[in-house]
């Protein structure tokens, strides 16, 4: 996805948890253009993966509890 597709991917979601090294980082909604780049964004341009998106909840990274988290709604 490109940045502007992934701007459209965070506009709809209402909470991002971002794993940022050993840290989650949870924001609320509305989100900047400025946090879609810096935690979405990779440097080339396109989205950072892994990337899941549950209902109004959009998840960048992966940890088996953070999932478990995400999933268990």
């Amino acid at each position: 996805m490109d940045h502007a597709a992934t701007l459209a991917l965070a506009r709809s979601a209402r909470r991002m948890v971002v794993k940022v090294g050993d840290t989650l980082v949870r924001l609320g909604a509305p989100f900047t253009e400025a946090d879609v780049a810096r935690y979405l964004v990779h440097d080339d341009g396109f989205l950072k993966v892994p990337v899941l998106v549950v209902g109004d909840l959009l998840v960048r990274g992966y940890t088996e509890e953070l999932y478990r988290e995400a999933l268990s709604g």
